[in-house]
Formats: structure tokens, C-alpha cells, sequence
């Protein structure tokens, strides 16, 4: 697979070229390539564009890709496989960067960081299904094609089995982190390398890593995506991104 990675690229490229775009070669670029002065192969915006290869089709590289793309001024020109078209059009439609919407309420994905807790330990609950973020609707708007809510500060709720396990703040989730007691649970890694458990007034287990903490039920809290922690400036033209793919019949352009 890694020798077929640059030539996807250059293959994008040199599709670019023919509508006019003066680009440096894949080859040369300190970064992803940057386009510019031609015509759009899919009547995205009039900008200069930020060429990527990506490998990995997830919430998290794609919004950290289509955010550094906006914040440098370009239009996001993501390059995919054929297999990740289609996760890469439900992640960058509509909604924009969200799990879903469901009565105005957003739904977040999880990213594979984990919440960091003030006194050194990290988020955890107990369940037998995966926790899942969502807004609390008392923070919502009344416009449903709004992927923002009508405050900077909105609640966020971790549920599981139809129940709320957790209720933050989203500036909770930035740094220092939620203070311990945001969670039921919590756990760390002591100084036996065992992976320690501990509920609001004491500790209720110790395991030999993640994995059995997981059969026991507890699991590690992930990290909601939310759209305006990632792209934080350019929002239009992040939403302008471009999705490229190799067919056997040459280069599609794609807008989600």
C-alpha cells in the first residue's frame, strides 16, 4: 500500500493541472499541497487549495485536516481511498463533524483521547455499552442546520443504556480537565503498574490493564469531537472541502 500512497497524490495533482492550478510536484511539498489560479472540479470555493493524502478516514484527522486547511486561508482538497469515501461523506455532510441530530441536540464521536482528570487520574464509568456524547437540549437553538448551539458553553451529557452517567461543561474538557468528582468513576496507574479504579469515596478495584478493566464493565471515558474546538477559524471554508478519489476511470471530485 505504501508505494501506491504518493502516486494517488500526484495522480490529484496532475487532475488540478489540467483545470489550470499551478501546484509544486507531491514530492516537494513540506506539507500538503498548495493549488492555486484554477478552476474548481467541483464549484467549491474560489480560494487556493489544500491538497492532503490521507490514510486514516476518521473524525479526528478529518477535522484536523479540513481546520488546518481553513485556518491557513485554503479550501480542504482531502485525497481518500474508495473505501473511505463514504465514512468521509457522513462525517463531513450534514451535520458537519457530528455523530448525528436529534431534536436540535447534537451528537458528538469520540476521539481516541481520554479525559484527564485535575488530581492526575483519568474519566471512567461503569456499563455495559459505549457511553455516547450529546448536547443537552436547554443549550440548543431552535435552527437545526446551525452546528453551533446558542451559547459558547454548552452542556454536554455522556449517556449509556439510556441513562446520563456524566453532565460537564464543554469548557470543562479543556485544560486543567473536569474535576474528579464530574465522573462516577476514575482510574490510574499505580505503582504496582496495575491499572487502579476508584469511585467518588474510594477504591473499588485493581486490574491487570484496560482491557480487564473493560470486562469488569469500567471503561475509560473518550473525548467528544466538537466541531468548534477543532475549527476554531475559516468555518465556510472548511465546509468548502473536496473529497478526491482514484477510480480505474481516473480522478472524482467529491463534495460531501
Amino acid at each position: 500500500m505504501t508505494s501506491h500512497e504518493p502516486s494517488r497524490l500526484a495522480a490529484v495533482v496532475a487532475a488540478l493541472r489540467d483545470r489550470g492550478y499551478r501546484c509544486p510536484d507531491p514530492t516537494e511539498a513540506d506539507g500538503p499541497v498548495v493549488a492555486t489560479g484554477g478552476d474548481h472540479p467541483a464549484d467549491g470555493p474560489d480560494v487556493p487549495l489544500s491538497v492532503e493524502r490521507l490514510r486514516d478516514v476518521t473524525p479526528l484527522t478529518l477535522a484536523s485536516s479540513v481546520a488546518d486547511a481553513a485556518h491557513a486561508g485554503r479550501a480542504p482538497v482531502l485525497v481518500v481511498d474508495e473505501w473511505g469515501l463514504e465514512a468521509a461523506h457522513t462525517i463531513l455532510g450534514d451535520p458537519f463533524l457530528l455523530r448525528g441530530r436529534v431534536d436540535g441536540c447534537r451528537q458528538f464521536y469520540s476521539i481516541p483521547d481520554r479525559i484527564a482528570l485535575t488530581d492526575g487520574r483519568y474519566a471512567c464509568v461503569r456499563t455495559d455499552a459505549e457511553p455516547q456524547w450529546r448536547e443537552d437540549s436547554s443549550t440548543t437553538t431552535a435552527d437545526d442546520d446551525r452546528d453551533r448551539t446558542g451559547t459558547d458553553e454548552p452542556r454536554l451529557l455522556l449517556e449509556a443504556d439510556g441513562s446520563v452517567l456524566a453532565v460537564l461543561a464543554a469548557t470543562e474538557l479543556t485544560c486543567p480537565g473536569p474535576e474528579p468528582d464530574a465522573f462516577p468513576y476514575r482510574y490510574g496507574r499505580g505503582a504496582d503498574k496495575r491499572i487502579h479504579v476508584f469511585d467518588r469515596d474510594r477504591e473499588v478495584g485493581r486490574y491487570a490493564g484496560i482491557a480487564a478493566m473493560r470486562e469488569n464493565a469500567y471503561r475509560p471515558v473518550a473525548m467528544p469531537l466538537l466541531p468548534e474546538h477543532h475549527v476554531r477559524t475559516g468555518g465556510r471554508l472548511a465546509r468548502g472541502v473536496t473529497l478526491a478519489v482514484a477510480t480505474a476511470d481516473g480522478i472524482e471530485f467529491h463534495r460531501p
